[in-house]
């Protein structure tokens, strides 16, 4: 399976798999369901108020064109725009699917880029049944269709937490566990997910390089001095300690 080496906000390159051509062909049919739903809601409710409107005199014809351009064709034509730019390349099927658009080099694609790819749909979806989508992304390294080769951009597989915490795999605890470093609870749910990423790469690609922007980030900001662990167990016990400190305050709510 290709991949794409993704840059992080601490500087450091990890892997992601691309989306495949499966994943986003259901992406895309979740979005049309979800298209297909507006339009019936839109049908049922809305449209037969605007009507009752409109033909009782309470709005003119040209306010009638304007409301329902503005409340049925624009938001399916920017369906997917409106969603990608403000959910981070992502639309529902992709969040379902947990795959989201960015740019070759792993950061989050402009607006232009955006736009770009949008605008290459009517060629690569619309015009051509998607069919030539299809066949441009089966044919390149980064299964891009046309708006994402002209855009610079691909779809990449994202890890859930979930999945993630199944992958690093942590030891049990007993009754009288003692976190070594408490502080961690000063990270985040996105710190720690980074650092099992890591700690991921490493394990697969035994490149502890990886593993040393994150131990010196870390330290700084735990405020941890004198540590005589090395790089991988210095990291594993921050994600055991994590994962034991949250557990605890999940089981006291």
């Amino acid at each position: 399976m290709n991949t794409l080496r993704v840059e992080t906000t601490q500087n450091v390159f990890l892997e992601y798999n691309l989306a495949g051509l499966g994943e986003r062909i259901l992406a895309f049919l979740i979005d049309s369901f979800a298209i297909f739903l507006y339009i019936w809601l839109y049908l049922r409710f809305l449209e037969f108020l605007f009507k009752k409107w409109f033909l009782e005199g309470a709005i003119s014809e040209t306010t009638f064109l304007l409301v329902y351009f503005f409340t049925l064709i624009l938001p399916l034509s920017t369906y997917t725009l409106v969603q990608e730019v403000f959910f981070n390349g992502q639309t529902i099927g992709k969040k379902i699917m947990h795959i989201k658009v960015v740019t070759l080099n792993g950061r989050q694609p402009s607006l232009t880029q955006y736009v770009v790819r949008w605008l290459f749909r009517m060629i690569d979806i619309w015009a051509t049944l998607g069919i030539l989508g299809i066949i441009v992304a089966a044919t390149n390294k980064y299964y891009q269709r046309l708006g994402d080769l002209a855009a610079g951009t691909c779809l990449i597989k994202l890890k859930s937490a979930t999945q993630l915490s199944k992958q690093v795999i942590i030891p049990e605890f007993d009754k009288l566990y003692e976190p070594k470093y408490p502080q961690v609870l000063l990270l985040s749910d996105t710190d720690i997910n980074y650092v099992k990423e890591a700690v991921l790469s490493y394990e697969k690609f035994g490149n502890e390089e990886v593993l040393v922007p994150f131990v010196k980030k870390l330290k700084e900001l735990l405020n941890i001095e004198n540590e005589k662990l090395n790089n991988y167990p210095f990291l594993r016990q921050i994600i055991k300690d994590y994962t034991y400190l949250t557990s605890q305050e999940e089981e006291q709510v």
